[in-house]
């Protein structure tokens, strides 16, 4: 998918779409291509059953991931959006001849999900401070019970220090970060440091006078990125702490960041877990309440973006499997696109695996099969038991030629006689496989007792 944004958005000028039928065809089998060399799959298997099968994000799904990540690179920001919809309303009536550009339309594409807002997406500056800056003291214990007692005695010996929630001065602040495509749990201990900082600024404007501000939170890389501020996924927030640092240390301040473990335990990380919850609208008793408000600076982070991206991929590639008409017999073992499918394959060989896939997909060197392919030579799809069609659920479930070599190879465990089961759960997987080889059904295996 190298350079597929520039690509894959070509077309639009002239047909007013991403790319033609044809151009994704050809990728559609060029995939297949390197889908069957990886599992061993016959030709015959389905476009859509080898994605599942190697666990292949389908080409289009790719192209449009590809696409939005391309554009969150590009850094478009609110005035760009401003300046696009006067331009808009100026030439309304001529744009109705204009063919839509290609970041236009990636643009379409996105908004039209409804899930993820650009106009607000952050803007990452190749750096946050000034090389030489020195940051705040930063400390992150061995483990949790030096953290646990390094945290009471500074409650108990250090009184003058201030830590969102404030054991000192018994204030707490709380901000509404947004849904999970505007923020993510580092950013919103990132923001809660800067709550932190911005209750030590009101009680020295108070006129209280302190030397130390202690700072603990439970997300040690927050940590290390106030220690060392880099031009990365929200470093706007970054930017402000390190602000409001240089301000009380204008002040004669000492700001300290230290790390404590989970929310158990220790009173003040037990009540900034409940003001964030409750930032959220959640209560513990009672109905929901309203949420807090939004910092005066909210973006959508970078990384939001990809992760929103592939989960709408991974949305739209689950409705297509289910409205798919081919490969339905891999459906019956993996009716969602999962990475589980690959977890088999780890303690197979090559041609354990080519066996694993060929025995869920159907496409397989049994008569049944093979008949149905035409396939010189087989003119008829029996078994050799004379007692029906030699498909992968006789072999494995029914005939009787092989009832003792099933009984001694597979055993007995709930769901023996359940396809799905034989050919879906990781612990049957090698089973399964070893009495396919030990039958001496498939010819191009020649496997010796």
């Amino acid at each position: 998918m190298y350079a597929c944004s520039a690509w894959s958005n070509a077309n639009w000028k002239i047909r007013n779409t991403p790319y033609t039928h044809k151009t994704l065809e050809k990728l559609q089998r060029l995939q297949a291509r390197a889908a069957r060399v990886i599992s061993g799959a016959f030709k015959a298997t389905s476009i859509p059953a080898l994605d599942i099968e190697t666990y292949l994000l389908p080409v289009e799904h790719q192209i449009w991931r590809h696409n939005v990540e391309c554009l969150g690179r590009i850094t478009l920001g609110t005035e760009t959006f401003g300046e696009q919809e006067q331009q808009r309303r100026a030439n309304r009536i001529r744009e109705r001849n204009i063919r839509m550009s290609p970041r236009r339309a990636i643009q379409k594409a996105i908004q039209e999900e409804q899930g993820f807002s650009l106009k607000e997406l952050e803007v990452i500056t190749p750096y946050v401070v000034a090389p030489w800056w020195i940051g705040p003291k930063t400390f992150i214990e061995e483990n949790a019970e030096k953290a646990r007692s390094r945290h009471q005695h500074s409650i108990e010996k250090e009184p003058d220090a201030i830590a969102a929630i404030c054991t000192t001065i018994s204030q707490a602040k709380s901000a509404y970060m947004g849904e999970d495509t505007v923020s993510t749990v580092y950013a919103g201990e990132l923001q809660g440091i800067s709550l932190a900082l911005q209750i030590a600024q009101q009680d020295r404007d108070q006129g209280n006078v302190r030397t130390k501000v202690m700072i603990y939170t439970n997300n040690q890389a927050a940590i290390r990125s106030v220690a060392r501020p880099k031009g990365k996924s929200g470093s706007y927030l970054l930017q402000d702490i390190t602000q409001r640092i240089q301000t009380l240390r204008a002040q004669g301040l000492t700001v300290e960041v230290r790390w404590v473990p989970a929310h158990n335990g220790i009173y003040g990380n037990e009540a900034a877990d409940r003001a964030a919850k409750e930032a959220t609208g959640w209560r513990q008793r009672g109905p929901p309440g309203p949420r807090s408000q939004q910092p005066p600076t909210l973006r959508s982070l970078k990384a939001t973006l990809k992760m929103w991206s592939r989960r709408v991929v991974n949305r739209r590639w689950q409705a297509q499997w289910h409205q798919e008409t081919r490969g339905r017999a891999t459906f019956r073992h993996t009716p969602e696109p999962t990475p589980r499918v690959l977890q088999p394959h780890k303690h197979f060989a090559k041609r354990q695996s080519a066996i694993y896939t060929q025995l869920r997909t159907e496409r397989i060197g049994m008569n049944d099969f093979l008949f149905r392919q035409r396939v010189p030579g087989f003119t008829d799809p029996g078994c050799d038991c004379r007692e029906g069609r030699q498909t992968v659920a006789h072999i494995l479930l029914q005939c009787r030629k092989y009832s003792a070599l099933r009984n001694l190879e597979l055993g007995q465990f709930p769901g023996r006689q359940n396809l799905r089961t034989l050919l879906s759960e990781r612990k049957v997987a090698a089973k399964v496989v070893k009495f396919t080889e030990q039958t001496q059904i498939l010819g191009q295996f020649r496997i010796s007792s």
